[in-house]
């Protein structure tokens, strides 16, 4: 299971073997050559400013004293990875942050494997390393805001507007808006930038916004969560997370009943109190419930205490129930030879809401990883392993059943539930039945990024069922839909897992195929995807964008390639991975590119676009820029407001600009 989009990477991935490290060295060795390489850099390159602050320090400021060691930390714990083509771009995109940035991502967050064996002296070390900025400047102080706060008339919190309050806007996961809601095709034209933030020590925008109480409640990439108001863009609330948080912000509701007789304090006419709950989590697998109203935190739980687990789906609330997708580190850390792969296996979590208690878990992987073999360096190799879940889970409350895709195993052997979609019983976890789309797929990182050596073998095709599932009904009869990386979107009966039918939409791949969303609405789902880079003559007749499907049959109604959506643009590249949404007469995409599209719902003819790959004035009165838009952050429609999260830098399309649209 990867989940980065490397358009350009692979035409760089050779780089790896003559400016990395041999997979067939010691880790003594690779260490050796790191550190040499740095300081070559810095004594013959001009590299000398990459080891000190990127901005002057202010006067009396002392310099750091943590630099050269800094150097030699990185290359004994990171330059294994980090000089690999996928993650060396951070290097440039960390430039000028904070170094309590880094600091978070190694103490507690996705990179806190690597950070447990160093102290906090080495771990400060590094991380002014790494963003060339000193603890002790004015750059190293970390300033969190994005807007100014709210006056009193934009603080206010109306919990009976439930406009957007979850990933999929509700448990089915349609991402589709009533018809009363959304833009007319007639008055498209009038769309423009409203407001623009840009959220602190970013580079991607991976967090779904949601909207309910006519607030704007967003995470980001250092761990800051948000409230902010919709109309103005001002912040309500802020709350720092202990790391990156990718997950949308799902607002859990609960009206309390009546208590009773009325009272002078509660008269009769009075309206029910309201438990408002902003759920969240972060890729260290911390689960967080705010109250949505001030943002203080209610609850905090470790729903997964393995040092690679991560959640980068989002939660789905019912009846007093938090539904937790569980994804993984494994497969990427698997790119340092020196790491045993692989011991961590997906699951969903079932978490009491009002207390954090886990009432279940379900994994994805039944057996116990042991050691299955050493590779040819000497390290232990571990199986089974993988089948992450990195979606959002889909209810059908009616059978009481739960439904998400499972991805890769990361190690062999294989096993039963790689590959699937799975269906769970609310109440008790239990796995109601399972459908495999294809079996045998064992795959990590390593098998792509210059490292070979833990690459399974055999090596998988890497076709997670990575897009969140959408439940939806055709003739009173209910369907499940699921699409794939492979390319294939499937059409499955929710009581058995039987498959009504399957449909090719891409050439799929590791890094292709659907990967991220869809939306349904009447009968039409709305699907993104892209084609393998390398993709054979089999060239199916769709290509990739956005491509609008018979949720009958799965014929093709119309598709929206490439080529038509960028209409002689020499900078778009129509690449669509990002979830679409839907509205009476219009769907919205958003290409990698970071080109916003409008189109007709019915014939898919381009009516509107928008590049956000471009310089905003922020709220803040600073400058900031967008980028590609990719990942689970798909457009946002609010109360006459559209909502789009700019930038994505684990796909070399760095930027940071959250931005609102409305008609003029």
């Amino acid at each position: 299971m990867l989940r980065a989009s490397t358009d350009t990477i692979h035409s760089r991935s050779a780089d790896a073997a003559g400016g990395g490290f041999s997979a067939e060295v010691t880790r003594g060795e690779q260490t050796r050559r790191a550190l040499s390489l740095i300081l070559l850099l810095v004594a013959f390159c001009g590299c000398a400013e990459n080891l000190r602050p990127a901005d002057p320090l202010p006067s009396g400021a002392p310099p750091s004293e943590n630099t050269l060691s800094g150097a030699a930390v990185f290359a004994e714990n990171c330059a294994v990875c980090h000089t690999l083509p996928i993650l060396s771009s951070m290097f440039e995109q960390n430039r000028g942050r904070s170094p309590g940035f880094v600091y978070d991502a190694i103490t507690e967050g996705n990179m806190r494997r690597m950070g447990a064996s160093l102290d906090t002296a080495s771990r400060r070390a590094v991380a002014e390393f790494f963003t060339g900025v000193s603890f002790d400047s004015a750059a190293g102080q970390r300033d969190f805001r994005v807007s100014p706060g709210c006056s009193a008339e934009h603080s206010r919190f109306d919990w009976d507007d439930l406009a957007y309050p979850s990933w999929g806007r509700s448990p089915i996961n349609h991402r589709s808006i009533p018809a009363s809601e959304g833009f007319p095709r007639s008055e498209i034209d009038r769309l423009s930038v409203d407001w623009v933030i840009a959220f602190p020590e970013a580079s991607q925008l991976r967090s779904h916004p949601t909207a309910a109480g006519g607030a704007l409640f967003v995470g980001s990439h250092n761990g800051s969560v948000y409230a902010l108001d919709q109309a103005t863009g001002c912040t309500r609330w802020h709350f720092k997370a202990a790391t990156e948080v990718r997950s949308a912000v799902t607002i859990d509701l609960v009206r309390a009943p009546d208590s009773g007789s009325p009272s002078a304090s509660s008269p009769a006419s009075a309206p029910a109190p309201v438990v408002a709950r902003a759920i969240f989590a972060d890729r260290a697998a911390n689960l967080y419930a705010l109250d949505a109203t001030t943002g203080a935190l209610l609850w905090k739980q470790k729903v997964d205490a393995h040092v690679n687990a991560a959640i980068t789906g989002s939660i789905t609330a019912f009846e007093g129930m938090l539904f937790v997708p569980i994804s993984s580190n494994d497969d990427i850390n698997a790119m340092d030879p020196s790491q045993p792969c692989c011991t961590h296996s997906g699951a969903v979590v079932a978490v009491d809401a009002s207390s954090g208690e886990i009432l279940w878990t379900t994994r994805t992987v039944t057996e116990p990883a042991q050691i299955t073999g050493r590779t040819k360096i000497g390290t232990t190799v571990w199986g089974p392993s993988g089948a992450s879940v990195w979606n959002t889970p889909t209810l059908d409350v009616d059978r009481r059943l739960l439904f998400v895709g499972s991805g890769n195993n990361h190690s062999v052997p294989a096993t039963a539930m790689s590959d699937s979609v799975l269906a769970l019983q609310i109440d008790t976890g239990k796995v109601a039945w399972t459908y495999q789309s294809i079996a045998g797929d064992a795959w990590n990182a390593a098998c792509i990024y210059g490292v070979g050596v833990s690459c399974p073998d055999p090596e998988g095709p890497d076709t997670d069922f990575g897009a969140t599932t959408i439940l939806g009904e055709i003739d009173g009869r209910k369907r499940l839909f699921a699409g794939q990386k492979s390319g294939w979107l499937h059409s499955l009966d929710p009581e058995t897992g039987a498959l009504a039918w399957k449909a090719r939409v891409a050439i799929g791949g590791a890094e292709a195929g659907i990967r991220y969303g869809m939306a349904l609405r009447d009968e039409v789902l709305y699907v993104s995807s892209t084609h393998q880079a390398d993709g054979g003559a089999d060239e199916p007749r769709v290509q990739p964008g956005l491509v609008a499907i018979s949720a009958r049959n799965g014929s093709i109604l119309w598709q929206a390639d490439g080529k038509a959506l960028c209409a002689g643009d020499a900078d778009c590249d129509g690449a669509v991975t990002a979830p679409p949404l839907a509205m009476n007469e219009i769907v919205f995409a958003a290409g990698l590119d970071g080109v916003l599209f409008a189109l007709d719902r019915r014939s898919g003819e381009r009516l509107w676009s928008f590049d956000t790959a471009q310089d905003f004035t922020t709220l803040r009165g600073k400058t900031t820029r967008g980028g590609g838009i990719a990942g689970t952050a798909g457009p946002m429609f609010a109360n006459g407001r559209l909502f789009v999260s700019s930038g994505y830098g684990q796909a070399l399309r760095p930027g940071n600009a959250l931005i609102a649209f409305s008609l003029e």
